[in-house]
């Protein structure tokens, strides 16, 4: 993953599971070698920290996986 690209949150137990944003930064390690993204929701028009095994990349034109983790 790299900034700009186009996540969602994949994780049914996250609270903001389904919902897409922008990868807009990296925040450190959580462990087990589980980095922390910092993605701005446009639901919500805010930006939180969420671990990089919670989300996944998507394509910008319809929302379909692209890439899992």
């Amino acid at each position: 993953m790299k900034i700009g690209d186009r996540v969602v949150v994949s994780e049914p137990k996250h609270h903001l599971f389904g919902l897409q944003g922008s990868l807009i930064g990296f925040r450190g390690a959580r462990p087990p070698d589980d980095t922390w993204l910092l993605i701005f929701i446009d639901m919500r028009n805010r930006s939180f920290l969420i671990p990089r095994s919670m989300v996944r990349l998507t394509n910008d034109e319809n929302g379909a996986k692209r890439e899992k983790n």
